[in-house]
């Protein structure tokens, strides 16, 4: 039954509540969990990249970086699971949920991420596509701020 849509989504089982200790930027932060400090990455979306940190920065990255601080800094929040615990560079793949929100889906809604599907990872993919399209049409956030937005 692996390929039914109810089983495709993340039992409460498979999920877990942390402190936010620090937001990186639009995709990117940090938590407690098990005692360490872990970098999480929201599973199935991408935010611009901002030069916070000495990279180059892009179109509505310092604002995505931004929204994501004002909503998650010091808030507990539940972490969801798909496939794959962990991608290459040994960050937490997760679904962040800011109460009943899916925060992840916030960000493409409101224009601060794209639609970023990376199997196996992708339960939400559907929603989040259709989520970028209704974002992009509305002219919301990046798709109005940036001349050429990735996605």
């Amino acid at each position: 039954m692996a390929c039914s849509p109810a089983s495709s989504r993340s039992p409460a089982s498979s999920s877990v509540v942390v402190p936010v200790t620090k937001v990186t930027d639009g995709d990117t932060i940090h938590v407690s969990y098990l005692s360490h400090d872990e970098r999480v990455r929201l599973i199935g979306i991408d935010t611009p990249e901002v030069a916070w940190y000495g990279g180059k920065g892009e179109c509505y990255g310092e604002e995505a970086g931004l929204y994501a601080r004002r909503r998650l800094a010091a808030k507990s929040i539940r972490l969801g699971f798909d496939v794959d615990r962990r991608d290459r560079y040994g960050r937490l793949l997760a679904y962040v949920y800011l109460n009943q929100e899916l925060f992840n889906l916030t960000l493409v809604r409101l224009g601060y991420a794209t639609s970023d599907p990376v199997p196996p990872d992708t339960a939400r993919a559907p929603e989040f596509g259709a989520a970028e399209r209704a974002a992009r049409a509305a002219g919301r956030g990046l798709w109005k701020a940036c001349p050429t937005p990735a996605g």
